[in-house]
């Protein structure tokens, strides 16, 4: 053991900051910070890739890159990348034993697979006439979200249902958010799904996904909710929220591009999956991952479990578990809230700018502003040629901001932080304010 000099205090030290995960080691895992002096400030569009990522892409492109399915060395490889993927995934969310994990290019993507499968259903239950499945024709969208699971799910009123919209009003509080209480009111027993976003990518507040699941459930419909601005900040728990479907992004989540799935078994059991007619319908994920799924992806999702470790200072054989990788993220979180309140303090200090969304309460450091006198396409631009990357527009949020009465052509600035994040890259933001 290294001898530590200074006496009992240098010790106690020492001890006490051993395993803190500090700003300063979390980006040492990033080789980017070491290339670039751009403050990246677009992470909710994309995060950054930690070195044990592009590291494990790499490998296994240089060393088991073959086709699943032989009995040589690099085939069962890489059969066992692709089923670790799932398995982190799986693990990640809290799935553990009541579902499965489906992987694909993206979240849009993934849920285009959803809504398919839930109109191929309505098509064989009109063949059979079976009532129970054909009374159940109402799919309830909240207009809050992302059209990655607005549009997949609006499609399909050319196919038999009726499909309606969960608006965002302004609560008792000023802030815009779908209400649980509007919702309840237009739950029946005619409902099948209801899809919602956990985080809005444009608002930033965390909503309570558990009330949803609950009034849905109560009349005996689903639920497909949209992690992808929540599960970058915390590690999903599909389990206590009582979520039937969960998409997030991968690439979002410090890994690679590409979406991932999780449904419970009983949400999977009554959908057949669209891969090739010969594959039968239990045999999973495989009968829902069209084409298969991207190897080296794969590669670099499993190494999260590494990236995890690497981010508590854990030993390089610890076991991934879903504690390693909440506590991980939740270390991560607590570096990022204090450049997210000082982001949001600076915002509220200046007259000429509006915040959208709530500055305190339950929420993700994904800010979303305007500035009076300025476009926002403007202000980004500007910021962009200075390093400071920053993004405007609606992304894909645009029915939330025709709701808010903000312009989509222009739309919002949005600073999204994450916890590399440093309060140098915050302050070259608001210099530029």
């Amino acid at each position: 053991m290294r001898r530590i000099r200074g006496g009992g205090w240098a010790f106690f030290w020492a001890a006490l900051c051993w395993g803190v995960t500090t700003l300063a080691h979390v980006r040492s895992l990033f080789p980017v910070f070491r290339e670039s002096e751009t403050a990246f400030l677009d992470n909710a569009g994309g995060s950054q890739l930690p070195g044990c990522v592009i590291d494990a892409m790499t490998s296994y492109l240089t060393r088991s890159y073959a086709n699943t399915g032989g009995d040589y060395a690099e085939s069962a490889s890489a059969a066992r990348t692709i089923k670790g993927a799932h398995d982190l995934v799986r693990t990640f969310v809290n799935g553990d034993g009541i579902g499965e994990v489906i992987l694909g290019s993206s979240t849009t993507a993934l849920a285009h697979l959803v809504a398919n499968a839930h109109a191929d259903a309505m098509d064989a239950a009109r063949v059979s006439g079976d009532a129970a499945v054909l009374r159940r024709n109402r799919i309830i969208v909240a207009s809050a979200g992302h059209e990655a699971n607005i549009g997949p799910w609006m499609r399909l009123a050319a196919r038999g249902f009726e499909v309606v919209l969960w608006p965002t009003e302004r609560d008792s509080d000023g802030n815009w958010r779908p209400l649980i209480a509007t919702l309840k009111r237009m739950l029946d027993e005619r409902t099948l799904l209801v899809a919602f976003p956990q985080v809005s990518n444009i608002l930033g507040e965390i909503w309570d996904a558990k009330a949803v699941c609950d009034a849905a459930h109560s009349v005996g419909a689903k639920t497909l909710i949209d992690g992808v601005a929540y599960a970058p900040h915390h590690a999903p728990d599909v389990r206590a929220m009582g979520a039937d479907w969960y998409v997030y992004s991968p690439y979002k989540v410090f890994g690679p591009h590409m979406g991932a799935l999780f449904a419970t078994h009983a949400a999977l059991e009554p959908l057949t999956g669209p891969n090739h007619f010969f594959i039968p319908k239990g045999e999973l994920p495989r009968k829902w991952e069209v084409g298969g799924v991207s190897h080296e992806a794969c590669a670099g999702l499993l190494a999260l479990g590494t990236f995890a470790k690497q981010v508590l200072q854990l030993p390089s054989d610890t076991a991934v578990t879903r504690k390693v990788l909440d506590d991980a993220l939740g270390a991560m979180v607590k570096l990022e809230r204090a450049v997210q309140d000082e982001l949001l303090r600076a915002l509220q200090n200046k007259r000429e700018i509006r915040v959208i969304g709530p500055t305190s309460g339950k929420r993700v450091a994904t800010i979303s502003f305007l500035r009076d006198g300025v476009e926002s396409d403007a202000f980004a631009k500007a910021a962009n040629a200075r390093g400071v990357g920053v993004r405007y527009g609606h992304f894909y949020s645009k029915r939330l901001l025709e709701e808010l009465g903000i312009s989509t052509s222009a739309g919002v600035i949005r600073a999204s932080l994450v916890g590399y994040t440093s309060p140098e890259d915050v302050s070259r933001l608001i210099e530029l304010l």
